[in-house]
């Protein structure tokens, strides 16, 4: 599970090893005041849990991040962070490197090209609000790298598709097949990790095109499909006496903890009651 990198008082800074250049910042109850400034190599998107802010200065009203509203930042764009009246903030913040967004336009696009650019500094968007939550809710919970990489690929096709200029996604062929395909290969080697980039690569896909056509067939995330694979498959192995941390194991779970809430959350189960209710 990814550990803050520094903590002071109620600012805590989040990376995931396995999400290169990606940084979260995570700030409940905070006056402070940022003044203007830019980021000249990374984008900055804002998630708003209580308060509201200026994002350039308390002169330009309609740049107000709320907790109806994202704010979406380009690079180089001058914002600044000022909590109206005498407000506490509380927000979650994502710095993007300029080139994983690049990269993940083109996936969107299926074209290499330019870095995107936002087209709106503050956007109303019930939808993007609930990919980010669940993005940043997984950063502090034990999750799996294809389930972080699902979210954080879903939050950015979001807003790509529509807060980006020039992204027209194509609709890939063959969806049937491709979605064969993936299924087999999300159900091999169930103790390892495996990443979205992966998967998408097994069936000659982007990741974005990839979930877009996983979930648009099956009706679940790939990481989804997978853990009910790796829950079908420890089933089997607690049926034949495996101890329930070899179990975990082998089934690719972080720790027996984690093993055990995914189990009962697929089954409606402990393991142990799984065990011991069958033998009844």
């Amino acid at each position: 599970m990814p550990q803050p990198i520094k903590k002071s008082g109620t600012t805590s800074f989040y990376r995931d090893s396995e999400l290169d250049g990606v940084e979260i910042t995570r700030v409940i109850g905070s006056q402070h005041v940022f003044p203007k400034h830019v980021h000249d190599d990374s984008y900055t998107v804002v998630l708003v849990d209580e308060g509201s802010s200026y994002c350039v200065g308390p002169e330009k009203h309609e740049a107000v991040v709320n907790k109806q509203t994202v704010a979406l930042i380009n690079p180089a764009q001058v914002h600044s962070g000022i909590p109206v009246g005498c407000e506490q903030i509380s927000y979650w913040s994502a710095n993007i490197m300029l080139d994983v967004m690049t990269e993940s336009l083109g996936d969107v696009s299926e074209k290499d090209g330019a870095a995107p650019e936002f087209t709106n500094m503050v956007v109303r968007d019930p939808g993007l609000q609930d990919h980010l939550r669940l993005f940043f809710h997984l950063l502090t919970e034990p999750a799996g790298r294809l389930e972080r990489d699902t979210a954080l690929m879903e939050s950015l096709g979001h807003l790509l598709t529509r807060y980006s200029r020039g992204t027209s996604p194509s609709v890939p062929r063959h969806e049937s097949h491709l979605v064969s395909r993936a299924k087999e290969y999300l159900s091999e080697d169930l103790g390892r990790k495996m990443s979205l980039d992966e998967v998408a690569g097994a069936v000659g896909l982007s990741r974005y095109h990839f979930l877009r056509v996983f979930k648009k067939s099956t009706g679940i995330p790939p990481h989804a499909f997978r853990t009910q694979r790796r829950i079908d498959l420890s089933q089997k192995l607690l049926r034949q006496g495996m101890s329930f941390s070899q179990v975990a194991l082998e089934t690719g779970f972080n720790d027996q903890s984690h093993f055990t809430k995914r189990f009962k959350q697929f089954t409606g189960a402990t393991p142990r009651q799984y065990i011991t209710q069958g033998a009844k």
